[in-house]
């Protein structure tokens, strides 16, 4: 049974204010490195609640975006929190249609725009759930808070790319574990199709890099002239090789890690008169719980040095910069439970729990004890998408799950924030 004043709160979560917030949002640009717009929006919305907010400084002008609803204080303690970063800027040429644009749009049902699905409708839920409580004047032994963070996108600084724009992965939320900012259990109102994720793929990305011999290409028929992009053709099939291995090799919750090479640089196409005298491969390795990073480098350091042998050639090089591990929590769990008999109660159904393939900031709550669970609206893609991804075909997300989501979110915090430990 929902907590007894959810009937009296949920009438405040309507599909009017949960539009109207998320196409807010999505009209502020915020790609990474440029969140302080967003930040300083939930600020003053949270702050016109009474709750109390804060906006501390992840880099200078950069801030994540805190709110408190305060309960009396011997309860269970909720946070619920995502990103404000969006996967693009809205500026590139490749992308095409509104999905891509950070400015909302509302026809048939449907919001479009850059951030919709990932995750502006998310924040909007939850903020939209924690309204209805505040406005009911309903008080909870526990807190509720709410935390909205920069530099969550899957990017990171290397080589020259360098600068608060590549600065993601997880960079707002280990600030917001790390300054204050805790709870007995998280929610991340990431899209998973309203379907609770108990565990998220980690991922690791690898660099492997290969010599050539520099040389005028005029000469690079001579004996002696190594090729590096030759080089790194033969050994892509031994990566390819490995990589069909390890997918097979591992199945959790009914999902297989997967290795995507997704760039190769080599050569200076400024200056094809020289031979090219390095070329280096980049690998996104998605892992499952149970895997570890230095598994991993120890079974591609396997293919290279065995690529290196049957070459005659120096083991190319390998050098890991990004190591998020998966993230597992206990199925039993009271937020679990509540977030299970929420969704039933308001849904009439409760799928089974699954495995988030895309990267995710529960790791670093978790890592920091506060067990955190991914659930949120986003995920549905629109009939017109015909089999394309939502990365194709432009962000977008049905308000009608919004709903479903913000009042699923309602009664979690009611049911948590009302039991004591």
């Amino acid at each position: 049974m929902p907590h007894p004043d959810f009937t009296r709160a949920v009438e405040l979560v309507t599909p009017e204010k949960i539009r109207d917030l998320t196409i807010a949002l999505v009209d502020i640009p915020s790609s990474t490195g440029q969140e302080a717009g967003v930040a300083n929006f939930l600020a003053a919305h949270m702050a016109d609640l009474g709750m109390e907010t804060d906006l501390p400084q992840v880099d200078p002008g950069r801030p994540n975006a805190v709110g408190h609803l305060r309960g009396r204080g011997d309860g269970f303690n909720l946070l619920f929190t995502g990103h404000m970063d969006t996967s693009y800027s809205g500026d590139e040429p490749h992308l095409h249609g509104k999905g891509f644009r950070p400015k909302g749009v509302f026809r048939d049902g449907w919001i479009w725009g850059l951030g919709a699905n990932n995750m502006k409708s998310g924040l909007a839920c939850a903020l939209v759930a924690i309204e209805a409580i505040v406005r009911s004047g309903i008080e909870l032994a526990g807190d509720i808070s709410f935390g909205a963070v920069v530099g969550e996108i899957e990017k990171t600084a290397i080589e020259e790319f360098q600068g608060i724009e590549y600065s993601g992965y997880g960079v707002g939320t280990r600030h917001l574990a790390t300054h204050g900012v805790t709870a007995d259990f998280a929610v991340l109102a990431e899209p998973t199709g309203m379907r609770i994720a108990t565990a998220n793929m980690g991922v690791v990305w690898a660099r492997i890099t290969v010599q050539g011999v520099v040389a005028h290409s005029a000469m690079s028929n001579r004996p002696g002239t190594t090729n590096a992009i030759a080089v790194m053709h033969e050994l892509q099939s031994d990566i390819a090789f490995w990589a069909l291995a390890y997918e097979a090799g591992t199945i959790y919750m009914g999902e297989r890690p997967n290795v995507t090479v997704a760039a190769i640089r080599g050569g200076d196409p400024w200056r094809l008169s020289r031979n090219p005298y390095e070329c280096s491969l980049y690998l996104d390795i998605r892992t499952v719980p149970g895997q570890t990073v230095d598994g991993i480098k120890r079974e591609l350091r396997g293919v290279l040095r065995g690529f290196a042998a049957r070459k005659s050639l120096p083991e190319p090089r390998l050098h890991i910069y990004v190591s998020d591990p998966p993230n597992l929590v206990d199925a039993k769990l009271p937020v679990v439970e509540a977030l299970s008999a929420a969704q039933q109660f308001v849904t009439g159904e409760r799928p089974g729990n699954v495995i988030r393939r895309p990267g995710a900031d529960a790791i670093h709550l978790t890592s920091y004890g506060i067990p955190c669970v991914p659930f949120g609206a986003g995920g549905r893609l629109h009939p017109d998408t015909k089999g394309s991804s939502m990365h194709a075909f432009g962000e977008h997300v049905l308000l009608d799950d919004c709903v479903k989501t913000a009042r699923i979110y309602l009664a979690v915090a009611l049911d948590l924030c009302s039991r004591k430990p």
